[in-house]
Parts: structure tokens; C-alpha cells; sequence
């Protein structure tokens, strides 16, 4: 998986007045999950598995909870209410607008290799399949995949070139928190989004991804040692699916608390 080191905006030096607090428990439990998703990524292999992608997932979600646990804190409500915040809250609403059809799409994108690899799966138990309809598949599935990754960047893009504002201590690792996560949502994503495309191959295959090996029909090479059942994966996909559906409600539910600091 991708790298989560550091974001464009942890260059920023922000100067405050305040003297120094001790922080928020909700925010300092955020900022531990953030390293314990950090420390476990740099555990597994830097090459997307469908396992790694489901645990990240999972993680992910953990993350999106902290995030909202930060907003909701009456202390991060009314500090964002301040004229200074503005552009920043509207900034995350339009980002969470444009991450919300990542999200769907992606998850569309999940659900179409599920069932096609539902359709092979009935396919070879006939020993038959159509293998040009995969094949068309597979090159559109790369290019919606590379179009929501150039999404996914100009997201990044917008929300790292936010100006710094002056805030006291909670705000600024309020926003930090929410900032760290969506580094780390990149990199889940881009995964994601690298696997479902093919552009990862194992090692001495025949240069065939893991989707596009359970898709191609009656596989038998030797040298690809396929180590995951057509079933399994059906289910793995299934989770991925899930997973996203977690994301996209979670994401309804950090706009929610950002549109209720526009209309406090």
C-alpha cells in the first residue's frame, strides 16, 4: 500500500497565542489510531492484496469515527464557527461532496467485478464462458479506475492549498486529525483503485492481476501459484463492498456536522 508519511499542509507553521492545554481525550485516541494505522501499514506488503485492502478498509472506518467524534466536540463546533473558518468549512464540504462520488463510484466499481466474477464462477462450473465480454470489461474497468484516481488527486490538491489560519491548540489538531485521515484515505483508495485496475501483477505472472486472473476463464499456469479460491474472492469483494457502503455514511454524516456549523 501506498505511503501515509506526511501531507503537503504538516509544512504549514501556524502561530498562536494560546497558551499551551492539555488535549481533548477524543483527540488524542485519534491521533493514536492514526499511528496504529500508520505502524500496521508499514507491516504489511507495499503490494495491494485483496486481504490488506479489506483490513484497511475496516481500519478506515475506525478512523472516519474518530473524525466525526473530533467535529462533534463542542469545542471544535464553535471554534469552526468563527468568521475566520469559513472558507476553511466550506472547503471541507466541497471536498466531501467530490469524495462522496469517489466513494459510489468506486463501490460500483467493486460490485461490477463481484458479479463478474459471479458470472465466470457459474461460467466454469459449465465449462463454458465468454471471455471477450471480460476482456472489454477489464479495459473499462481500468479506465474508471485511472479517471477516479485523477479525482482522487485533485481532491488532495484543493484541500492541501487551504491557507493556514490563526487557531488555538484544539482547533489546529482538530484539523490536523482530519487532514491526517485524509492522507490516509488517499492511500487507501489508491490501492483500491490500483487493484480493481490490474496494474498490480504478481510476481513472474503473465503480467495478469488477481481480479483479471479469477476473471480470465480456466487459468491453470503454475508458475501464477493462485492461492485464493473464485469463491473466496467473490466474498472478499462482497467485503470491499461493504466497506465502501461504511465510508459513503460516514461521509454523509462529516458533512452533516460541518453543515451544522454553516447554520448554527
Amino acid at each position: 500500500m501506498a505511503s501515509t508519511t506526511s501531507s503537503a499542509e504538516d509544512t504549514h507553521h501556524v502561530r498562536t497565542t494560546s497558551l499551551p492545554t492539555r488535549l481533548h481525550p477524543v483527540i488524542v485516541q485519534a491521533q493514536e489510531e492514526i499511528k496504529k494505522f500508520r505502524t500496521w501499514e508499514a507491516s504489511v506488503s507495499p503490494v495491494p492484496t485483496a486481504d490488506t485492502i479489506c483490513s484497511a478498509l475496516t481500519k478506515l472506518q475506525v478512523l472516519y469515527d474518530c473524525v466525526d467524534s473530533v467535529l462533534s466536540l463542542p469545542q471544535t463546533q464553535q471554534a469552526l464557527t468563527h468568521n475566520q473558518c469559513t472558507e476553511l468549512v466550506n472547503e471541507l464540504l466541497d471536498k466531501s461532496i467530490s469524495l462522496m462520488d469517489i466513494c459510489g463510484s468506486t463501490r460500483d466499481l467493486v460490485s461490477q467485478v463481484k458479479e463478474n466474477a459471479r458470472v465466470v464462477q457459474s461460467a466454469m462450473r459449465r465449462r463454458k464462458g465468454d471471455v471477450s465480454l471480460t476482456t472489454s470489461f477489464i479495459k473499462n474497468l481500468k479506465k474508471d479506475a485511472k479517471n477516479a484516481m485523477t479525482s482522487l488527486k485533485q481532491i488532495d490538491e484543493k484541500i492541501g492549498g487551504i491557507r493556514p489560519i490563526d487557531m488555538d491548540r484544539h482547533l489546529l489538531s482538530a484539523i490536523k486529525v482530519v487532514r491526517d485521515v485524509g492522507v490516509v484515505r488517499s492511500s487507501v483508495y489508491k490501492s483500491l483503485l490500483l487493484f480493481l485496475s490490474g496494474s498490480v501483477a504478481k510476481p513472474k505472472s503473465s503480467r495478469w492481476s488477481l481480479v483479471q486472473k479469477i476473471i480470465r476463464k480456466g487459468s491453470t499456469d503454475r508458475n501464477d501459484q493462485l492461492e485464493i479460491s473464485n469463491d473466496d474472492m467473490v466474498s472478499l469483494f462482497q467485503e470491499m463492498e461493504n466497506g465502501l457502503e461504511c465510508m459513503f455514511r460516514s461521509l454523509i454524516k462529516t458533512r452533516a456536522c460541518l453543515l451544522n456549523v454553516l447554520y448554527r
